[in-house]
């Protein structure tokens, strides 16, 4: 329970349920963790391409969870 991969897991997926009740109006929330959302507010050619919801939810888990992964790791490395 104490791994960053765990909390960083759950915390995007707490923003997508939030997003997916309707309780985020303007996504501000997934825009604010979403990797996706940050291309596609700085690149002209994101912005064009027609990018389905359940993709940027997959994406913003796993990158979380690949971020928390990272994180966990470095810090069990550098305990040794």
């Amino acid at each position: 329970m104490k791994s960053f991969r765990f909390w960083l897991f759950l915390v995007s997926c707490i923003v997508i349920a939030i997003n997916i009740t309707g309780y985020d109006n303007y996504n501000i929330l997934l825009a604010m963790i979403s990797p996706l959302v940050w291309m596609h507010e700085s690149f002209q050619f994101v912005r064009k391409a027609h990018i389905p919801i359940a993709l940027v939810y997959f994406i913003t888990i796993s990158f979380w969870y690949l971020i928390g992964y990272i994180i966990d790791r470095l810090i069990k490395k550098l305990k040794k």
